[in-house]
């Protein structure tokens, strides 16, 4: 650790050697030791795994990237919770722009069905009274909404969702369901009809789906836990979730690759969207529930700035400063905590991408809503967020990054 330090301080003009590069994860680990020891003793219990990459800039202001890693296992499951929820509004961003017809700002009613026994025409949260993709994706990032994610479900189709990700060569990633609803395989593989409106004139309609593909996980060690819950009593062994979403570290963290820095890739490889759709996505993704009037949060103590940035802020009730943007999105559930970040602060020259998956289940129980979020996950993934600022600060950068373009989302 001294060494390390030594070479931050008195190395100006060039980085530090390759070896403490390379190592740049297992110091940060090793330093958060006193204040989470039990995880730094035993991460594989915690089934930790950490991505963070280094982002240099040649002169021409483009991205070179350098990924780190920690415990990565892509044969371990975790459940990914909302996680999956940025797949899901990128796809639907692309989707709407590959339909003529309609625009995300447009009006759509969810037809009644098996779901949705009444349909889904309304949401008072947004300015017009009426759902809207735009609106649903604003729901999605700035408090995680379970419905908002599922409406989008609802026009995307479990195919298409997994198909898209495929062709993007995202293999490993498996949607297979809505969110907190409890629902049987054959309702997430129906759709309901939707019709999109200009004002009220209908002017696409959209019929019901039914997906066919297979959705077999390809991995080990997807029962976990000793105890668990079923219709309220209490099961010996483990949850089994072979038949739960599924999207491992890497693949995540490729994902977020794509929408920040999309020109790094060939164009098959890329979205299929417009710098508008960038914008609008990087919008909804940087912003805070204060900033936001639809829908309007007035009660900053239950919706603080860190409510959904778990890295840095997740731990605290202060304001996130202007000079620095998360661009995320969170997950939490089974005991599983994720955040997937790209983070900046424009005043001091810092950028990196940060994704990492946690885990907490004292009594080895799945269902029992007993998982120690607050006083171990979250802290650790805000302790970790800032472990990685701090380093960023101190590394050496032979060309500062020019991050105004971000300056307005």
């Amino acid at each position: 650790m001294l060494r390390y330090f030594i070479c931050l301080s008195i190395v100006i003009n060039m980085s530090c050697s390759t070896n403490q590069n390379e190592n740049a994860l297992n110091e940060i680990i090793d330093s958060m030791g006193a204040e989470f020891p039990n995880i730094v003793r035993n991460p594989e219990k915690h089934r930790l795994q950490i991505l963070y990459t280094q982002i240099n800039r040649n002169q021409k202001n483009e991205p070179i990237l350098k990924t780190f890693s920690f415990g990565v296992d892509t044969s371990r499951y975790f459940y990914p919770a909302s996680s999956t929820k940025l797949p899901i509004a990128v796809l639907a961003v692309e989707k709407a722009r590959m339909i003529n017809e309609i625009d995300i700002y447009d009006k759509f009613q969810i037809l009644p069905g098996p779901v949705y026994r009444n349909g889904v025409d309304k949401d008072i949260s947004s300015k017009t009274g009426y759902p809207s993709l735009a609106h649903s994706i604003r729901n999605l990032f700035i408090i995680s909404d379970n419905s908002a994610n599922n409406y989008l479900y609802d026009f995307l189709g479990r195919d298409y969702i997994n198909k898209r990700l495929w062709d993007l060569s995202l293999n490993s990633t498996r949607i297979r369901h809505r969110l907190s609803i409890n629902l049987s395989d054959e309702d997430n593989r129906f759709t309901h009809p939707i019709n999109f409106y200009d004002k009220s004139k209908i002017i696409y309609k959209q019929e019901s789906q039914i997906a066919s593909m297979p959705l077999e996980l390809n991995v080990n060690d997807f029962k976990i836990g000793k105890y668990h819950f079923f219709e309220g009593e209490k099961k010996d062994g483990p949850l089994d979730f072979s038949t739960k979403n599924y999207m491992n570290l890497p693949e995540q963290h490729e994902l977020l690759k794509r929408i920040i820095f999309p020109k790094n890739y060939a164009k098959e490889e890329q979205f299929s969207l417009s710098e508008s759709d960038y914008h609008f996505l990087y919008r909804e993704m940087s912003i805070l529930p204060r900033q936001s009037n639809y829908p309007s949060f007035p009660d900053f103590d239950k919706h603080y700035d860190g409510y959904c940035k778990f890295f840095l802020y997740g731990d605290t009730k202060e304001r996130i400063p202007d000079n620095i943007k998360i661009f995320n999105k969170v997950g939490l559930a089974y005991g599983f905590v994720i955040d997937n970040a790209y983070i900046i602060d424009m005043r001091n020259n810092v950028e990196f991408l940060l994704t990492a998956v946690i885990y907490s289940n004292p009594n080895e129980t799945m269902n029992d809503d007993n998982y120690d979020y607050e006083k171990i996950s979250i802290p650790f993934l805000a302790s970790l967020g800032r472990k990685v600022y701090e380093l960023e600060l101190k590394r050496y950068k032979k060309v500062f990054p020019d991050l105004q373009f971000f300056k307005n989302f």
